[in-house]
Parts: structure tokens; sequence; C-alpha cells
């Protein structure tokens, strides 16, 4: 699935298409399972900025309108000049710059075009976004105090808290800041929050500065490109670990493989 750095660098290559006029619209005969509102009509808009909170993409339009778009387990947005031809294109944007098509081989994304209003409070529901000025190791400790009994690692998947986390980012950042996953959320103290804060930004930046992370079968950008960041792993999907050279093991939390060194997290 796509993570904070997997959206963001899509946003980033989409937002140099802008101001981004929609002349047409088309939509695929299976499209239902992805348009969460009746009426997708943007037809005549004009995409004037592009936000991301979390996973959640907001294409922002005159008129009040918006359009939302979460990309699920396999979605992505495609810049090309011409009709991309893909099989799993669902929704394509067309006008005078080109064709923004939503491909989504696996149709777990949703897309919903609504007012301003609206699609503020689909934002809402999100927590903090995890790579903005307001995740804070004050803000992780006491949400942490809030759910003691939880497991941190999956607990930092709950996107009512952690908006932009996904797994391996879970993954990375508690190896990073040298807390067993599967460790009490009201066992992490101040200062390891703090710890949690700098791994967070370090797998981030990592990540984004190599466009993200593509694993077997997976994400590509708005070009068709793989992401670089495998590199910046230290324990998710990796054998050794990246900090200390321990050997890494892989465990199910909360039915999700969760990656970890014994030596270093403690």
């Amino acid at each position: 699935m796509p993570e904070l750095p997997e959206v963001e660098t899509i946003r980033k290559q989409l937002s140099k298409k802008l101001p981004f006029e929609i002349s047409r619209v088309e939509t695929s005969e299976v499209v239902g399972s992805i348009l969460k509102t009746e009426d997708f009509s943007p037809q005549g808009l004009v995409i004037k900025k592009i936000k991301r909170k979390g996973k959640l993409l907001e294409f922002v339009l005159n008129d009040d309108k918006r359009i939302l778009s979460h990309l699920g387990m396999s979605g992505s947005w495609r810049i090309s000049n011409s009709p991309t031809g893909e099989k799993h294109a669902h929704v394509v944007l067309s006008g005078p710059k080109g064709y923004l098509s939503y491909i989504d081989p696996r149709r777990f994304g949703n897309m919903y075009f609504v007012s301003k209003l609206k699609a503020q409070l689909h934002l809402d529901r999100l927590g903090v976004d995890i790579g903005s000025p307001q995740f804070t190791p004050e803000y992780v400790y006491e949400v942490l105090k809030k759910f003691p009994n939880k497991q941190l690692k999956p607990f930092l998947l709950d996107q009512a808290y952690f908006a932009g986390s996904g797994n391996y980012i879970a993954c990375e950042i508690c190896a990073r800041a040298g807390i067993r996953p599967s460790r009490r959320c009201g066992k992490v103290t101040k200062k390891e929050c703090l710890k949690i804060v700098e791994g967070t930004k370090s797998v981030l930046t990592g990540s984004l500065k190599r466009n993200g992370m593509t694993f077997s079968g997976g994400y590509v950008d708005a070009f068709g490109e793989k992401g670089d960041g495998v590199e910046n792993l230290v324990v998710f999907a990796q054998k050794e670990c990246g900090l200390c050279g321990g050997i890494v093991k892989k465990t199910v939390l909360a039915q999700r493989g969760t990656y970890y060194c014994p030596s270093c997290q403690k």
C-alpha cells in the first residue's frame, strides 16, 4: 500500500501539471467500487492545487469543489500526453495539458467528488500527519498515554492518530527508535517519544529522496517509475539490521507482518 512518501511523491509530480483544466472525464465499467459519490462530474472545472493529509490526496478545484483520492493497496495517478492504454485505468481526466489517469489493479482505492465542506469532514477524521510540524514528541506521548495497553507498532498504523503511516514505516520507526514493536504504549517513555519522532523523520526523508518504496509488484509514481527507497530500509524485509548488523526477525502483530531486530530493539 502506498504510504506517506509514495503519496507525497505522486502529489508533487501531479502538481507540476497545474493548473489542469478538466475537459473530459472517462471511467471504466468497474469504477463503481472506487467512486464513493454518485455524482462524479468535475468536467469544466480546473484543478488549482493538490494537497495531502496522511495518505489522502485533495484535489482543489474551482467552485469550492474537491476530489478526494485514497490510493488503497495498488492505486496510482499517471501523467501522460496521450491515453495510457492501461487496462486498469478506472478514472481518466483529460484536458489541454494531457491526461491524468487513476490506475488501480486491485480496486481498493476510493474517490469522492464533494464540496469543500464535505471534504473537510473526511480530512478531520485523520489524525496528525506524521510528516507535519504538529507531529511532536509531546503529541506522541499524550496519544500513547491514552492507550497504554495497545502494542506500539500496530497502534502506529491507526490513521486517526498517525496519518500517513503504514506497515513499512511503522516497522522502521520502531527500529530507529530502538523499541520492540510489541512494547505496550504505556511503557514508552518521553525520551523514547523523541526517538519515535526523530525515527519518523529519518525514514520519511530517506524514502522521499528516492521517490518512495517499491516492493515486488507494487507502487509506481506518476510517470510509471519505481521508487528506490528500499535501500534506505534498516529492518523491513531485511535479513540483517541496517543499524547493528544483527539478524532481523519477522513476526505477526495484529495480522500484519512485522520486522524487528532483537539485538537493538528492547
